[in-house]
């Protein structure tokens, strides 16, 4: 009978955290810790309530658990700069730091952003993990010192981390500081009769979409079997507009585009990169 490995997931209340705390449950050899800082309504048996982003909360969570692989999945993205640099950074470092005093060989897995590329050198072409890394927004910049922080511990203190950089990830129930959230809350209130027309930005934008379902069977994949101190893309390897994912959200509701109004949305201190989709080789190796 095989031993039982127990998984804990920070900000297992999230988008990404309800996924895959459900997708992982289907595995019977896992002890799944979930922890966030507010308990969920209907609380697991293991949830523990826990700020990350205070040192000895963390420090707290790790010693209690004692995870054999943790999925960091506590992040914000706000563009604030204090804001994100707390939930994305200081988090990560005190996860890192908590294993790293506990003596334990966990394996860690954190989560990127595709935002941390910036421009692509060329937007026809795939970004593979390789390409340069100049952020144009604060998340982007964020993100990419928490991937840093993984280099630093897994060269300094020999840490079993590895990485994720999801593009875009779709799915019903994603924020809606996100394009496609915002639009599932607008199509909704659209019907509800709410608001009288969808107002968007530039519907030109290409991205990398990935539905959470397949994007979290990917993470589990590089937890598993990707190489320690790397970094994985995680997309579908194509662009799509924004306004034929908009036209598929509104075919799926029975509306027309007829009730889009498509404007000049400006988000204060990002610059809008025009075309971006991911290279999966890396990714693909794995599956």
């Amino acid at each position: 009978m095989s031993k039982t490995k127990r998984v804990l997931i920070t900000g297992s209340s999230g988008f990404t955290g309800r996924h895959l705390v459900a997708f992982l449950s289907q595995d019977a050899s896992l002890e799944l810790h979930l922890a966030d800082r507010t308990s969920p309504k209907s609380p697991h048996s293991r949830f523990h309530a826990c700020d990350v982003s205070e040192a000895l909360l963390a420090a707290q969570l790790v010693a209690k658990t004692k995870p054999y692989e943790i999925y960091h999945l506590v992040g914000s993205y706000t563009n604030d700069y204090d804001t994100d640099y707390v939930s994305n950074v200081v988090t990560t470092e005190n996860i890192l730091d908590a294993v790293r005093a506990s003596g334990m060989k966990t394996r860690i897995l954190l989560v990127g952003s595709s935002a941390e590329y910036g421009f692509p050198i060329d937007p026809n072409k795939a970004i593979a993990e390789g390409h340069p890394c100049n952020p144009v927004s604060i998340y982007g910049l964020v993100k990419l010192f928490a991937t840093a922080l993984m280099g630093t511990y897994v060269r300094l203190y020999g840490m079993n981390i590895v990485a994720v950089r999801p593009f875009n990830l779709f799915g019903s129930g994603i924020s809606e500081r996100l394009f496609a959230g915002k639009m599932e809350q607008d199509i909704t209130r659209y019907r509800r009769g709410e608001i009288r027309e969808i107002i968007t930005g530039d519907l030109n934008v290409e991205r990398d979409y990935i539905d959470i379902e397949e994007a979290i069977k990917y993470y589990s994949a590089v937890m598993q079997k990707g190489k320690t101190g790397e970094v994985y893309n995680i997309g579908s390897g194509k662009s799509i507009p924004l306004r034929a994912l908009l036209k598929r959200m509104l075919a799926e509701n029975n509306l027309s585009f007829k009730c889009v109004k498509e404007g000049t949305h400006i988000v204060p201190g990002k610059i809008v990169v025009p075309k971006i989709f991911a290279d999966i080789s890396k990714l693909k190796q794995l599956t």
